[in-house]
């Protein structure tokens, strides 16, 4: 009875997770967009807002980044003079982190998949990146407007910011170029108080934003584990008598700057202004 009880649970977790994963697509028949559009004011004040969000969220990836940057940028000159490096191998500190030599990683693995069917006019790949989120039906209306690469884009968007919502996938519709529509040749919602150069500009303006977001946000995680190899190395360079007597005799700004980066929060609040709880600083003693 047990086993078939088990049985029977998997059967229905398994149709469970069949219909979570078809349930968008299902519905995309009947996924019609509302009339109400956006006005010029509204569309303007939704714009500023959603930039000004990106930006802050892009300002704290890059956190990650540039601690990292700052730190290699130090570390060059020393580690291109023979006797530290002689000295860092007699002192078990030969393996450098590759990110501490190379700086962090600025390059994304290409994503390449054979075109797949359109599904209602929307791309396999947005329902399946979507599959687990809540996404109102007037969603679909708005993305099908655009090519399957735009839609990727546009849902890849969404989802990183937290905005799956029908007023931020109309706000990417109607910031869509023309050449990226399924259909350029419609004329395009003329919005009172913004002109058609205004729009053009806001359209180039939001799509570079986008783009730097997407690029950060895909590299955050890798830059934040580059940095912790970083500091894990440099804690074990300043903790290395020898190394600091040769940093103080040798390269004495560098030492100075070390101690500083080693200060330095690697979180967001290096974004904030106010004061921040940190370790007692670490005096290193020169003998």
């Amino acid at each position: 009875m047990t086993e078939r009880h088990t049985v029977l649970g998997l059967e229905a977790a398994d149709r469970l997770l069949q219909n979570n994963r078809t349930r968008h697509a299902a519905l995309l028949e009947k996924m019609h967009e509302p009339t109400r559009w956006f006005t010029g004011p509204w569309l303007c004040k939704t714009y500023q807002a959603e930039c000004q969000r990106t930006r802050d969220m892009i300002a704290e990836a890059i956190i990650s980044r540039h601690l990292l940057e700052t730190i290699t940028e130090v570390f060059r000159y020393p580690i291109k003079q023979e006797s530290f490096r002689r000295l860092l191998s007699a002192e078990s500190l030969a393996s450098v982190p590759k990110a501490l030599t190379e700086g962090p990683t600025l390059n994304l693995l290409a994503e390449s998949s054979a075109p797949r069917p359109l599904v209602n006019g929307v791309s396999p790949e947005v329902i399946e990146l979507l599959q687990d989120w809540n996404v109102p039906p007037q969603v679909f209306a708005s993305l099908r407007k655009m090519v399957p690469e735009r839609q990727l884009k546009a849902a890849k968007l969404m989802i990183a910011l937290k905005r799956v919502s029908f007023h931020y996938a109309q706000l990417l519709a109607t910031l869509t170029p023309a050449s990226q529509l399924v259909d350029p040749s419609k004329p395009r919602k003329k919005f009172v108080g913004v002109t058609a150069d205004e729009l053009a500009i806001m359209e180039a303006e939001f799509d570079l934003l986008n783009d730097e977001f997407l690029f950060c946000a895909s590299l955050r995680g890798t830059w934040a584990l580059e940095l912790i190899a970083a500091r894990l190395y440099l804690d074990r360079v300043m903790e290395n008598a020898r190394v600091v007597r040769h940093l103080a005799r040798d390269f004495p700004e560098q030492l100075a700057r070390f101690q500083t980066i080693l200060d330095i929060p690697a979180g967001p609040e290096a974004l904030t202004s106010r004061p921040v709880k940190t370790k007692p600083r670490r005096t290193h003693f020169v003998f």
